[in-house]
């Protein structure tokens, strides 16, 4: 293949910014006091750093290498996959958002543990492991084929090489240097996805020019509804737009852990409206275009870029081509590695939440913080081992696209089924959860089989293809299955459910888990926000836990009561939060002094210069 020729000044820039990365996974390790910081960031981000933070997980290195080969292949209804997810964003923001947060939820195998019992948790952690393990493959591989057109080597070897420096880091950092990193990263991403589509129409001689070599087909905004067979509308939809997308928002234990990372469930709403209604759009254009510009070149410069080009590391090839300096195509190139640290540093790190909460911590006897957090960086490494097996495994499929969708497909069905009918239906059973993971695992396999007989019913008409057969059509044959067993079940199973047993755990049932979040009455009489100088706080050693006393004028100003929960924070908004802490109420100070305990202290790292304020959070 022809390697695309860099200098020592490219080399320079790429690794001047994986450095910086690394060190920011050793700054931020400073942080780590227990797992809940290595996994949580102690739960008290804002809004704006947490939606940045889940754009960068969602637009990975898979997304700049399948989205822009399908850019390439089709035009711009590459972006129908990428706008499927208003439709669910009501049941996640009002049901499973305040569910998995006021229950303290901390990953979704312990919701069903929880929701069902001991069993169902056990199926749910093997096939969440199976998830995020084969996205971790996902975007090691993107990122090999990505970077293949400039290094030249063997796809296995640059995934193994970029597995360690991010397993590095991820060990290292934990969930606090992903959300801190994962912003930069993000704001990197979508201007370099800006950037190449604004140099690539410059290269072209303008818009116009870009726009008529483009030909009518690549400008529909959607594809044929049931074909090309690789590419339609009704199979991205269930695949991707069901399938990918709920599985995404719903089971993915990386998203579920920025949710848990922000200092309220307001706070969780707003980064996913936010990142839904305003940062994936613009996403979808940066990681789409290089596609678009791509196919405008082979139109109208077949010479330049070829038919036969693989469309997997089209961005690579597009970016080497508009860019008009070796500095520039490295930033590009950056950008690149920079979606996949923001990845992998996720699914990485819920990885090691999963392994260490719902496998390690149940086997194990009473361990320490100190334990499970050595654990939790040991699995985070493990997990970036087994990541490299399956990018193997995901590299004999023809296309990252389809790797992508037959992989989401098999594993994720049975998993969505279960979560959507545990919050939105409280009738469904155990058993019926045990049946969906079990029974829906043999129907998948046996539409594996025998994909003629039993998948073309639900097919649309779309073309039956022997060597890929329903490349994405399976994903509605599979959730069929699925839902079909646990209604069947569900009312079949004559053991009444103990609906006490379940407060908090769903949709109706959502004002119980704002209780059980505070351990008392919800205090409804919320008073204003207090401000400081931190030189008015003072440590007192006598105060246990996180327990903040304030003084009468201040506790009047608050209306808060004893026992409520509180938010103190650094007032620099552009911490996001990381100067903070949730802290109990305690009775009210005798002194003019605000009393924090040292564990309040230790957590938020006040600076005792800067000014303070607090509210009431329940």
């Amino acid at each position: 293949m022809n390697v695309i020729p860099t200098t020592g000044l490219f080399w320079g820039i790429l690794c001047l910014y994986v450095f910086l990365v690394l060190g920011a996974g050793l700054f931020f390790a400073r942080n780590n006091k227990s797992t809940e910081d290595f996994f949580f960031g102690g739960r008290r981000f804002s809004w704006w750093l947490i939606g940045m933070s889940m754009l960068a997980t969602g637009v990975g290195s898979h997304s700049f290498a399948k989205y822009a080969a399908k850019g390439f292949e089709y035009g711009f209804s590459s972006t129908m996959t990428y706008m499927n997810d208003w439709f669910f964003m009501p049941l996640l923001l009002f049901g499973w958002i305040p569910i998995i947060y006021y229950m303290k939820v901390n990953s979704i195998p312990e919701y069903f543990e929880r929701r069902f019992n001991s069993t169902v948790r056990n199926l749910s952690t093997f096939t969440m492991l199976l998830y995020l393990i084969g996205y971790i493959g996902i975007g090691l591989l993107a990122l090999a084929n990505l970077l293949q057109p400039i290094l030249g080597w063997q796809i296995q070897t640059i995934i193994i090489i970029v597995a360690i420096i991010s397993g590095t880091y991820v060990s290292l950092g934990g969930q606090t240097a992903i959300i801190f990193t994962d912003f930069l990263q993000g704001v990197i991403l979508l201007f370099a996805g800006l950037l190449i589509f604004g140099l690539g129409i410059s290269y072209l001689g303008g818009f116009d020019l870009f726009w008529d070599s483009l030909s009518l087909t690549n400008k529909l905004p959607l594809a044929d509804f049931n074909s090309p067979p690789d590419f339609n509308f009704v199979g991205i939809f269930w695949q991707d737009g069901v399938v990918g997308s709920v599985g995404f928002a719903f089971m993915n234990q990386a998203v579920i852990m920025r949710f848990l990372a922000s200092r309220s469930v307001a706070h969780a709403r707003r980064a996913t409206m936010m990142n839904v209604l305003v940062f994936l759009p613009i996403g979808t254009l940066a990681v789409s275009n290089s596609g678009w510009i791509g196919r405008a070149i082979a139109n109208a410069f077949p010479d330049v870029i070829a038919e036969s080009t693989n469309p997997n590391g089209i961005f690579t090839i597009v970016g080497s081509l508009v860019a008009n300096s070796e500095p520039i195509f490295a930033f590009l190139v950056a950008s690149v590695v920079a979606a996949l640290m923001s990845s992998l540093d996720s699914q990485i790190n819920a990885s090691a939440a999963v392994a260490v909460n719902d496998v390690y911590t149940p086997l194990a006897k009473n361990p320490s913080e100190k334990t499970k957090l050595r654990i939790s960086m040991f699995t985070s490494a493990f997990v970036t081992f087994i990541g490299i097996q399956a990018a193997f495994i995901f590299s004999q499929y023809g296309t990252i696209y389809e790797a992508h969708g037959a992989f989401h497909a098999i594993v994720t069905p049975p998993m969505v089924t279960v979560i959507f009918f545990g919050i939105f239906w409280q009738r469904f059973s155990s058993r019926a959860a045990i049946m969906t993971f079990v029974l829906g695992s043999i129907f998948i396999v046996l539409g594996e089989m025998y994909p003629y007989e039993l998948i073309t019913p639900f097919a649309h008409g779309t073309e039956y293809i022997a060597d890929r057969p329903y490349s994405y059509i399976k994903a509605l044959y599979n959730m069929v299955a699925c839902s079909s067993i646990a209604i069947v079940v569900t009312f079949l199973s004559k053991k009444p459910i103990d609906y006490s047993k379940i407060k908090g755990l769903t949709l109706w049932t959502i004002r119980d888990g704002q209780e059980y979040f505070k351990g008392s009455k919800v205090n409804s009489n919320k008073g204003s926000e207090i401000r400081f100088s931190a030189s008015l706080m003072e440590i007192d050693d006598k105060l246990e836990g996180k327990t903040v006393c304030l003084p009468e004028k201040y506790s009047n100003q608050l209306k808060g009561e004893i026992g409520d929960i509180i938010y103190i924070s650094d007032t620099r908004w552009y911490l996001g939060g990381l100067k903070s802490t949730h802290a109990i109420l305690g009775k009210v100070s005798d002194s003019d002094k605000i009393l924090i305990s040292q564990e309040v202290h230790d957590h938020a790292q006040f600076d005792f210069n800067r000014k303070i304020f607090i509210e009431l959070e329940g």
